[in-house]
């Protein structure tokens, strides 16, 4: 058997142990630290193990959040041979002992011991453009998350300071409105007609900018004699000052989405689905990756959490079984979101009329939208594995 060194990644720093056979150690347990000198420590002890058995060792790692990649950069770029373990195989592996322990030793001595039962694969290794598309859509939800959180408080704080402001704009929301509602907090309302100019461009007359100006004077007027709470009135300014930095924000990260996706062609397959945007397709694309790397629509949907459970013991069989939820959740998501914009007016034919019947049989709607959901995955499979664009 060859040497294996087993290493357990933490934030930071890692725990690494040699192995030359199955459960025969070499050397002692040591933890190197993420940077160039720990990077060298983890050098020297796989040249001494390729030393000591003429064999070249390979590294085994699991897979922890984002601490794990500068050590992969380290041992792609000196080429030795490295295995990254997906960490729900590496728990159930650790579950099949008597005694439960948890210490650093033991999580790398079931690292090396996967590799010798040879329970782990290749890595498959991602487009960087994929990594970067994910990088951007995940920022960018976690992003809106917090603008439409905002979004709520202003309201709330709006209702108590500034009720009556909310009639004037179609879209409370929008730059022109924050705009001027922060001008009108700060107590400048002088060139009210420029600012809302400004923002609408010319997509409105000057008759109408004329008009939003003096309804918002004559609510100023009405404002100012009433006693308003000091602070009250300092938080919303501090609202719309931040939901216009999370516009801004928003914006950004759209542009650098939409640059990522103009160099992936999965991306506008993927916008030719009835109900797939260019937001919904760059995040489905951003978690499913290459799609090479399953074999078969069964394999994709089971990454994405969508497939069954399966419970049966001697006579007994379930026939009622909740999905796996095992996959990626924000894949899920997108796909769920896909779903309803497709049925929404009957946008894609092909799910409505799945959607339609389904739910003729009495379906819940939630069960309903998942079996759309795994219904709309194989399509998705199919149009990426042929790199073809949909086909009503």
């Amino acid at each position: 058997m060859e040497p294996v060194v087993g290493v357990d990644v933490a934030k930071g720093c890692s725990v690494m142990q040699a192995f030359t056979k199955r459960n025969e150690p070499y050397g002692k347990l040591e933890s190197i630290s993420h940077d160039e000198n720990g990077f060298e420590r983890l050098g020297e002890v796989l040249a001494g193990g390729h030393v000591a058995t003429g064999i070249t060792p390979v590294v085994v790692l699991e897979a922890t959040g984002h601490y794990h990649k500068p050590l992969v950069a380290y041992l792609k770029r000196s080429g030795w041979t490295h295995f990254i373990v997906n960490p729900l195989q590496s728990k159930r592996a650790k579950g099949t002992q008597l005694r439960k322990v948890k210490t650093d030793a033991t999580d790398t001595w079931h690292l090396a011991d996967m590799y010798y039962r040879g329970d782990v694969e290749p890595h498959r290794t991602w487009d960087k453009a994929f990594t970067e598309l994910q990088h951007v859509t995940r920022q960018h939800e976690f992003v809106t998350d917090m603008f439409v959180q905002a979004k709520l408080n202003t309201r709330a704080l709006l209702d108590q300071v500034f009720p009556d402001y909310e009639k004037i704009f179609s879209n409370l929301f929008s730059i022109t409105s924050l705009s001027v509602l922060k001008r009108c907090l700060e107590d400048d309302s002088e060139n009210l007609m420029e600012v809302i100019q400004e923002g609408v461009g010319k997509s409105h007359s000057k008759r109408w900018v004329e008009e939003k100006a003096e309804r918002i004077e004559v609510l100023l007027s009405i404002w100012r004699d009433y006693p308003i709470s000091r602070a009250q009135t300092v938080m919303l300014s501090s609202m719309v000052t931040l939901l216009l930095t999370f516009i801004e924000q928003l914006g950004d990260l759209e542009r650098q989405m939409n640059r990522i996706a103009s160099t992936l062609p999965e991306v506008e397959w993927l916008k030719s689905i009835p109900g797939i945007g260019d937001k919904l397709a760059a995040a489905i694309v951003a978690e499913i990756g290459d799609i090479h790397q399953f074999e078969d629509a069964k394999q994709l949907v089971a990454y994405a959490g969508l497939d069954p459970t399966i419970y049966s013991s001697g006579k007994f069989t379930a026939t009622s079984s909740r999905i796996t939820k095992r996959g990626s959740k924000r894949l899920r998501r997108s796909l769920y979101l896909a779903v309803q914009c497709g049925v929404r007016k009957s946008a894609n034919r092909r799910i409505w009329s799945y959607y339609d019947k389904k739910r003729k049989e009495g379906k819940p709607y939630k069960v309903v939208v998942i079996a759309c959901a795994n219904k709309l995955l194989h399509h998705i499979y199919a149009i990426l594995s042929k790199s073809q664009p949909y086909k009503a």
